[in-house]
C-alpha cells in the first residue's frame, strides 16, 4: 500500500540528498507527468540549486546509460519493479517533459513556495498588483523606532515610558542613551513566538493596572528569592555559633566551604559560587577541617549532623532560588521596551502600508491566521497545482508557524487514495528528511523538537520512520572519533541537564540517540584526526599561528588550496582569520563569501567618503582620501599637513562639490570613481560592483540623502560581503554555511564556543 508519509533521520554524510533525488526520479519514471503535482522545498538556494542540478543530471545520465548514473539506476529499479530499460526509456521522458514545462519544476525554498501562494491570494487580501517584498526586517524596525522617536510629543504616554525606562538605566550605572536598546529588542516583532501572542500582549500591555501589578509581582518574586538564600546563609552561621565555631576553624577560612555562605549571605548565588571545594565538603565531612586541628573529631561530628545538611539544602535550592531571581530580574529589566513592542509593530505596519510593501517574515502567520479554521487548504489551491506528493529537506530547521502551514498541506495530501492508472505498491506519497543533531538555526525561529516529536503529529499508521546511519562520506578514523566523542560529550551533557532537572533532558537523549554512525564495510582505515589545546595566553595570536602552521604542512604534503577548508562559529572571527592570512601567507588563495566586507575596500571607502564630504567638513575622511589618492598617483605622503589636503586632492572634485551634489546618488558615486582614478587600484571591482548593488538598493526604500546614506553606512551597509572572485583558494566558512559541504582537510579555529549565549 502507499505510504502516507516516510520521515528520514539521515546523519551526515548517509546519503540525504540521494535519497531525496531517488524518490523524486522515481515518481517521475512512474509517471512522467508527475512533476506537476510534486513539490520539494529545502531552505537555501544553494540546497534548491542542488537538487535540481541532482535531479536532471541523473535523469540525463540515467536516459543516456552513464555510468556515473548506475546508483540511481539500480535504486529505482529495484523499488519500482521495472526493467531497467523501462526506466531509461521513461526518464529520457520525463526529462524532456520537465525541461519543456521548467516552470512547474517545484523544487523552491520555503520562503519561494509561500510567496508564491501569497501572491496568488492578492485579491483575497486586498494587496496590490505592484506589492513589494521586503527583505530587510531590521532596516525597517529602525526607521520605525526613528520615526516615532522623532514625532514624540510631550502628552503621549509613549514619551513617559522611555524616560522611564532612561532613568532605571541611570539608576543601574548604564548609559543614558537607550535608542540602540530599543531598536535591538524592537526586532522581536519579527519572531514567531511574539506574532502568535502579540494580541494577548498588546491588551495586557495597555492596561496600566495590569503592568504595575505585573512589576510588583517580579519584584516580590526577585526580593523573595534573594531573602531565601541569604536566610540559607543565615542560617550556617547561626549554627556556627551554637556550636561554638568559627569560619577560622573551618578549612581555608572564607576561601573554603565558608566562603560558600558567605557569598550566599552577600546575596551572590549564581553558579559561579559552587567550586571544587564545596563539591569535596559535601560528599566527604573530614574536608571541613584540617588534619592538624585539635578539634577536628568533634568538628567532624558537628558537620555531618549540622553544617552538611545545610550545605546539601543550600546546594539544592540554590539553582531553583537562582532561576527565579534571574527571570524576575530579566522581566523586569526588558518591561519598559516590551511596552514599547506594540507602538514599534504599529509604527512598521504603517510605513509598509505607505511604501505598499509587505514583509517576507510575516508570510508564514499571515497564511497561517488564514488556514488555522479552515477545514479545507483552500489557500493552496491558488498555487495553480494540485499537489500529491510532499517533500520537505533539512526539517531540522523548520519553525513552528511554518510546520503548521505545512501539516494542513500534509494532511491534505496524505488523505488522497493512490492515483488512477499509477502502480503505486511501493511509493511514498510524502517525504521528510532531516536530523535533529543538524539543527543550527534556531535564530531562524528552527525548532529541531518538531523533527524530535514528528510521530505525534500524525495518527502512527500515517508515518514510517527510518534512520540513515551508515556515513558514505568521512574516513574511517574520523567515523570513529566522533562515534567516541560525541558519546562522551553527550553522556556529559545528560548530566548537567539532569542536574538542572530540566524538561529538556528526554528530548535531548532522543534527540540524540542515533548519534553513532556506520562505517561502509569496505571503508579502509584512513583519516586522521589531531585536537590542539591551546593556552590562555595570548590565546588569539597562539590561535592564527596554529591555523598558518596547519595550511603549511598540508600544502606541504601535496593538499590543494581548494581541499582546505577553514570553519569557525561566526563572521568576525573569519575576518580576523582573513586579515591575518593575507598578511601571513600572500601567496595563498582565500575564498569566502562572509570575509571580505566593502570597508576592506580603499576605492569603496574612498567613494564614500568623498560623498560624505560633500555634504559637510571631516577631516579624517579627507586625510582618507588624500592617502588614496596619492597611492593612485605612486606618490609619497610625508610631511602633508591638514592645511594642504585641498591642494592635494582632485581639483576636479575640490571645485566641482556643487555639480557633484545636484547629480543623482548612483551618478555621483561613478563620477568620485572617475575623478579618483580608482581603476587604477587592483583587486577593487568586485568591491565596486557590490558596492552599486547596495547604494541602489538603498536608494529603493530610502530618500537619497548623502548624510541619511552615511549614517546607514556606518549601521550595517559597511559590513555587507562580496563573492570571492578566486575559485581555488582555502575556503573560509562558518558553520551555518557549510551544510553538505565536502573537504579533505578541515580546520577548526576558536573551537571553544558555548553551546549557549548567554
Amino acid at each position: 500500500m502507499v505510504k502516507p508519509l516516510v520521515v528520514y533521520k539521515a546523519s551526515a554524510g548517509s546519503g540525504k540528498t540521494f535519497t531525496l533525488a531517488t524518490e523524486y526520479i522515481k515518481l517521475l519514471v512512474q509517471n512522467p507527468q508527475s512533476y506537476r503535482s510534486i513539490l520539494a522545498v529545502t531552505f537555501t538556494n544553494k540546497a534548491t540549486e542542488e537538487m535540481k542540478m541532482r535531479i536532471v543530471s541523473q535523469l540525463y545520465g540515467i536516459s543516456h546509460h552513464l555510468s556515473d548514473s548506475d546508483n540511481y539506476l539500480n535504486t529505482i529499479v529495484s523499488k519500482t519493479g521495472l526493467s531497467a530499460e523501462q526506466v531509461c526509456q521513461r526518464a529520457g521522458k520525463a526529462l524532456d517533459l520537465l525541461l519543456h514545462n521548467y516552470n512547474y519544476f517545484r523544487v523552491e525554498t520555503i520562503d519561494t513556495f509561500f510567496q508564491s501562494v501569497l501572491r496568488n491570494l492578492a485579491h483575497e487580501l486586498d494587496l496590490t498588483a505592484n506589492l513589494r517584498i521586503g527583505l530587510n526586517d531590521i532596516q525597517v524596525e529602525e526607521q520605525a523606532v526613528d520615526c516615532l522617536i522623532d514625532n514624540l510629543t510631550h502628552a503621549d504616554v509613549m514619551l513617559q515610558w522611555i524616560l522611564k525606562y532612561i532613568m532605571e538605566n541611570i539608576s543601574d550605572n548604564q548609559s543614558w542613551n537607550i535608542i540602540g536598546k530599543v531598536k535591538l529588542f524592537g526586532r522581536t516583532i519579527f519572531r514567531d513566538y511574539y506574532k502568535e501572542q502579540s494580541g494577548t500582549l498588546h491588551a495586557k500591555m495597555n492596561d496600566e493596572h495590569f503592568f504595575e501589578s505585573y512589576t510588583k509581582q517580579m519584584r516580590a518574586i526577585r526580593q523573595d528569592a534573594l531573602e531565601h538564600m541569604k536566610a540559607v546563609g543565615d542560617d550556617f552561621f547561626d549554627a556556627l555559633t551554637t556550636e561554638s565555631l568559627s569560619i577560622g576553624d573551618l578549612s581555608n577560612g572564607n576561601k573554603g566551604v565558608a566562603g560558600f555562605f558567605l557569598k550566599l549571605q552577600a546575596g551572590v548565588f549564581d553558579e559561579s559560587i559552587e567550586g571544587k571545594r564545596v563539591a569535596d565538603c559535601v560528599e566527604d565531612a573530614s574536608k571541613w577541617v584540617t588534619k592538624t586541628n585539635p578539634r577536628r573529631e568533634t568538628i567532624i561530628m558537628i558537620v555531618e549532623n549540622v553544617l552538611q545538611p545545610l550545605l546539601r539544602r543550600a546546594l539544592d535550592e540554590r539553582p531553583r532560588q537562582w532561576r527565579l531571581y534571574k527571570s524576575a530580574d530579566l522581566t523586569l529589566r526588558h518591561l519598559n521596551q516590551l511596552r514599547l513592542l506594540g507602538s514599534i509593530e504599529q509604527k512598521v505596519r504603517q510605513l509598509n502600508d505607505e511604501t505598499n510593501r509587505f514583509l517576507l517574515s510575516d508570510t508564514q502567520q499571515l497564511l497561517h491566521s488564514l488556514i488555522q479554521d479552515s477545514d479545507s487548504p483552500f489557500i493552496f489551491e491558488k498555487i495553480g497545482a494540485h499537489l500529491e506528493h510532499i517533500m520537505i529537506d533539512e526539517f531540522q530547521d523548520t519553525s513552528t508557524v511554518q510546520w503548521k502551514n505545512f501539516k494542513v498541506l500534509l494532511e491534505d495530501t496524505m488523505s488522497h487514495g493512490a492515483s488512477s492508472g499509477n502502480d503505486e505498491s511501493k511509493n511514498v506519497r510524502n517525504l521528510i528528511v532531516g536530523d535533529v543533531k543538524q539543527s543550527i538555526y534556531r535564530w531562524r525561529s528552527g525548532d529541531w523538537r518538531l523533527l524530535n516529536n514528528i510521530e505525534s503529529e500524525f495518527a502512527p499508521y500515517s508515518i514510517t520512520s527510518e534512520t540513515l546511519k551508515t556515513n558514505y562520506r568521512s574516513q574511517r578514523r574520523v567515523i570513529n572519533f566522533n562515534n567516541a566523542f560525541f558519546r562522551e560529550a553527550i553522556k556529559i551533557e545528560a548530566e548537567k541537564i539532569n542536574e538542572l532537572k530540566s524538561v529538556d533532558a528526554d528530548e535531548m537523549s532522543r534527540a540524540y540517540s542515533d548519534v553513532a554512525q556506520e562505517i561502509p564495510e569496505k571503508r579502509d582505515e584512513k583519516g586522521y584526526v589531531e585536537i590542539n589545546l591551546l593556552p590562555k595566553e595570548d590565546y588569539d595570536n597562539n590561535t592564527l599561528e596554529k591555523v598558518k602552521a596547519t595550511i603549511m604542512q598540508l600544502m606541504a604534503m601535496g593538499e590543494k588550496t581548494q581541499d582546505i577548508c577553514i570553519l569557525v562559529r561566526n563572521r568576525r572571527s573569519i575576518q580576523e582569520i582573513g586579515n591575518y592570512l593575507m598578511r601571513q601567507m600572500p601567496d595563498v588563495p582565500l575564498v569566502s563569501d562572509e570575509a571580505f566586507k566593502l570597508d576592506a575596500s580603499m576605492a569603496v571607502n574612498a567613494i564614500v567618503y568623498a560623498m560624505h564630504l560633500l555634504s559637510g567638513e571631516d577631516l579624517i575622511a579627507k586625510a582618507y582620501l588624500v592617502k588614496t589618492w596619492l597611492k593612485v598617483n605612486n606618490k609619497e605622503n610625508n610631511f602633508i599637513t591638514y592645511e594642504n589636503f585641498d591642494a592635494v586632492l582632485p581639483q576636479e572634485y575640490v571645485a566641482g562639490k556643487e555639480e557633484l551634489l545636484r547629480m543623482p546618488m548612483v551618478d555621483m558615486a561613478e563620477r568620485i570613481y572617475e575623478i579618483f582614478h580608482l581603476e587604477r587600484l587592483a583587486n577593487q571591482s568586485a568591491y565596486v560592483c557590490a558596492f552599486y548593488d547596495e547604494l541602489n538598493s538603498y536608494l529603493q526604500d530610502n530618500i537619497p540623502d548623502i548624510d541619511t546614506f552615511w549614517k546607514k553606512w556606518n549601521e550595517d551597509i559597511h559590513e555587507k560581503t562580496i563573492m570571492s572572485s578566486e575559485p581555488n583558494g582555502v575556503r573560509l566558512l562558518t558553520i551555518h554555511k557549510s551544510k553538505g559541504l565536502e573537504f579533505n582537510s578541515v580546520i577548526m579555529p576558536y573551537c571553544d564556543w558555548a553551546l549557549e549565549k548567554t
